[in-house]
């Protein structure tokens, strides 16, 4: 069984001036080789540490602050605000996986391959330029 190209298979490169600066890493090489810096802090730690402060100041347990904290954003949330909410769980939990229907009713593609597209599209500019 061999493998057939497709008749029109054309490769479009587009250059960009604003990453003229940038180079592609090498096989086994990386421009980030220690990884994010040791001690920073991610968001969740950062967030904890912000509410036990404040629990503190307030004479509260960081527990009690945190559901005062939830509570107004659920507040806000059913008066039509998801903001704050939205970005805390987004932050906290991650982001809700979103899955989108990329096939028709029949089962085909949505969209037909851009690739042909383009190179059908650009053969037939060449042809009436003859």
């Amino acid at each position: 069984m061999e493998n057939k190209k497709p008749k029109n298979n054309v490769e479009i490169k587009v250059e960009r001036p604003q990453n003229k600066h940038l180079k592609p890493c090498k096989k086994g090489e990386t421009h980030n080789p220690y990884g994010r810096p040791f001690g920073q802090k991610n968001y969740a730690t950062l967030y904890r540490e912000a509410l036990i402060k404040l629990a503190k100041a307030n004479k509260k347990t960081p527990d009690e602050l945190e559901l005062e904290i939830l509570s107004k954003g659920i507040l806000n949330a059913r008066s039509g605000d998801y903001r704050f909410y939205k970005d805390l769980l987004d932050r906290l939990y991650g982001t809700a996986i979103s899955r989108a229907e990329l096939t028709g009713k029949d089962g085909k593609d949505l969209m037909p391959d851009q690739k042909k597209l383009i190179a059908d599209s650009i053969e037939d500019y060449l042809k009436t330029k003859k």
